[in-house]
């Protein structure tokens, strides 16, 4: 398929919340997740929370990378099965995930198109994705945004190898091109 033959699938983003973030994975902010964890060290001053649930295969990197501004086409979309990926945007500017549903269990291979959505997340927010989510790299939108992002080794190993942008499924990435296997790139609407 040639790009003049892709279609534009226009995507709203919408702001992040706990509700609208389920199918994707768990909202990270400024509160903790079930407190009341009782390590006794500094109980008047510190509510412990559960821990997060980042699961990986291998051995966990932690990275940064900042995104510069703008609202690119989307073109890929990948997903882990071995790993709960986690974004975190730090500094003081949003930044927008486009993602669909886990559907592995399902036996698919591709992402439905009519599940995904744009969410915008706050500055000082942050994303754990379930197994299996359908997600491109977060987006700056209109300011640049650096993402502290948790991997696993094989991932980020796998994604560096790449000579050339193209699809893949090798380290537990299974990207693949929108315009090839679905006739579509992803446009947002802001």
């Amino acid at each position: 398929m040639t790009t003049s033959e892709t279609q534009i699938f226009k995507v709203p983003v919408i702001d992040a919340d706990r509700e609208n973030v389920k199918p994707y994975g768990h909202l990270l902010g400024d509160d903790v997740s079930k407190p009341g964890l009782g390590i006794p060290f500094y109980q008047e001053r510190v509510l412990e929370g559960e821990n997060i649930d980042f699961s990986y295969r291998g051995t966990a990197t932690f990275r940064t990378a900042k995104i510069m501004p703008g609202y690119p086409p989307i073109i890929w979309l990948e997903r882990h099965i071995h790993m709960t990926q986690m974004f975190i945007g730090l500094g003081q500017s949003p930044f927008i995930m486009v993602m669909a549903p886990p559907n592995q269990d399902d036996g698919e291979n591709l992402p439905d198109l009519n599940q995904v959505k744009a969410l915008r997340f706050s500055a000082g927010y942050g994303l754990l994705l379930h197994l299996g989510t359908w997600h491109d790299f977060p987006i700056a939108g209109d300011r640049p945004v650096v993402i502290l992002t948790a991997n696993s080794d094989e991932v980020v190993t796998a994604l560096s190898q790449m000579q050339t942008p193209d699809e893949m499924n090798q380290g537990d990435v299974y990207k693949i091109s929108l315009p090839k296997r679905l006739g579509y790139e992803i446009q947002l609407e802001i």
